[in-house]
C-alpha cells in the first residue's frame, strides 16, 4: 500500500485525512473522486461574524441554507443554479469569487434582504434561459427572470430597497440588477431599458461604496478597484482616442461651446472621461472585463449621469466609447449584448458636427 503524504496547503478535508491534495478549487480531485465535502480555510472577510454555507461536491447537493428558507421549488432550483454555475460567471478573481459563491447566497435568504434574493434569482433564471434558449420549455425561465426582476425593481423603489439591509447586501443586489441590465437583450423583453437600469444601479453603487469595507462583502473591494492603476498602453491600437481629451473643454470651433463654459458641467465631463479611460484600458484584459463593465458606471458622478439622462451630445459620445469598449470585451454570457446596435442608436441621436469625436473603433 502506498504511503499517505500529509498535505499542509491543501483543502481541510485532505489535511484531516492526511493525504496529498492537488489544491484544485473549489473542489479538489480527491474530494471530487470520493464525492465528499471539500472544505477550505476561512476567507479573511468578516470571519468573526459570518458563517459560510458549505458547498458539496455532489452535483445534486444543496448548501444547508435551503433547509431554513421559505423558497418554493422554483426558487430552490434557481438558487441551486446560482451556487453551482451562475456565480462562477461573474468574475475570475479567487477572493471575490468566494464572496459571490459563499457569502452572497447566505445574505440573500435573510428575510430583510428580499431585494438581494429577487435580483439574484432573476440573474440565475436569465442565465438558465440563455443556456437553453433553443428549447421551447426555456421560456419558463425567461418568464421567471422578468417576474423576479420586476419584484426587485419594486423592492428597490420602497425606501431605496434597503431598509434593514446590510450595506453589502444592498450593494450586491445593485450589482445583480446591473448584471441583469447587461444580460437583457431582444430575446428577453424587459420593460425597463437597460441603460435606465444601469444608471439607477450606478447611483446605488456610489452611495454604498464607503460602507463596503465594514460589510460582509468587503472582499469585493480589491476586485472592483484593481485596474485603477493600469497605465496607457504603448500599442497604438489600444490607445485611448486622443480626440476625447478636448471634448469637455471650450475649444475653438467645438459645437455647443456654451455648455462647457459652465465649469461645473465641464468638470463633470472631465471626471467621467477619467474613469472612461480606465474602463477602456481594462477592456483589453480578460481578467479585467468585469471592471471595464462597471468602473465607468460606478464612478462617474451624479452630475454626469444627469447630463446623460438629458441625452446631452457630449455625454452620449462618452457612452458610445464605453459601448465600443464593451463590444470589445464581450466576455461572459451576461456581457454579450448587441453593443453595435447600441452604438447605432447613439449615433442616430448625434448631429454630423460631432463626428470628429465619434471614432468608436
Amino acid at each position: 500500500m502506498a504511503a499517505r503524504t500529509k498535505s499542509r496547503t491543501g483543502c481541510k478535508t485532505c489535511r484531516r485525512r492526511k493525504v496529498k491534495c492537488d489544491e484544485t478549487r473549489p473542489i479538489c480531485m480527491n474530494c471530487s473522486r470520493r464525492e465528499i465535502e471539500c472544505l477550505w480555510g476561512e476567507t479573511p472577510i468578516d470571519q468573526h461574524s459570518f458563517a459560510y454555507p458549505r458547498i458539496h461536491a455532489g452535483p445534486s447537493s444543496f448548501p444547508p441554507i435551503f433547509a431554513s428558507t421559505s423558497l418554493d421549488l422554483k426558487g430552490i432550483e434557481l438558487m441551486h443554479q446560482y451556487t453551482t454555475s451562475t456565480c462562477f460567471t461573474i468574475c475570475e478573481d479567487p477572493v471575490a469569487s468566494d464572496v459571490w459563491r459563499l457569502i452572497i447566497p447566505r445574505l440573500a435568504v435573510m428575510v430583510e434582504n428580499k431585494l438581494l434574493l429577487d435580483s439574484l434569482l432573476a440573474v440565475s433564471a436569465l442565465h438558465l434561459y440563455t443556456l437553453n434558449s433553443s428549447h421551447p420549455w426555456a421560456t419558463k425561465y425567461a418568464t421567471a427572470a422578468v417576474s423576479y426582476f420586476n419584484d426587485a425593481l419594486r423592492a428597490a423603489e420602497v425606501n431605496g430597497g434597503h431598509r434593514g439591509m446590510d450595506s453589502g447586501a444592498h450593494f450586491s443586489a445593485q450589482m445583480f440588477i446591473a448584471i441583469y441590465g447587461f444580460a437583457s437583450s431582444a430575446s428577453v423583453h424587459i420593460p425597463t431599458p437597460w441603460l435606465t437600469i444601469l444608471r439607477t444601479s450606478a447611483a446605488a453603487f456610489r452611495s454604498r461604496l464607503s460602507g463596503l469595507q465594514f460589510s460582509s462583502v468587503a472582499g469585493l473591494i480589491p476586485w472592483i478597484t484593481a485596474p485603477l492603476d493600469l497605465g496607457e498602453s504603448e500599442d497604438i491600437a489600444r490607445r485611448f482616442p486622443p480626440s476625447l481629451t478636448t471634448l469637455p473643454l471650450p475649444v475653438d470651433g467645438a459645437p455647443q461651446i456654451s455648455e462647457v463654459l459652465d465649469t461645473s458641467v465641464s468638470a463633470a465631463y472631465q471626471h467621467s472621461l477619467c474613469f472612461l479611460r480606465r474602463s477602456w484600458a481594462a477592456s483589453f484584459y480578460r481578467e479585467y472585463h468585469m471592471h471595464a463593465a462597471f468602473l465607468w458606471l460606478m464612478l462617474s458622478s451624479d452630475a454626469f449621469m444627469s447630463l446623460l439622462a438629458q441625452r446631452r451630445p457630449r455625454a452620449l459620445i462618452l457612452l458610445g466609447h464605453y459601448c465600443a469598449a464593451m463590444d470589445r470585451s464581450n466576455g461572459q454570457w451576461w456581457m454579450q449584448k448587441d453593443w453595435k446596435s447600441e452604438l447605432l442608436s447613439i449615433s442616430s441621436r448625434l448631429d454630423p458636427q460631432w463626428v470628429v469625436w465619434m471614432n468608436w473603433e
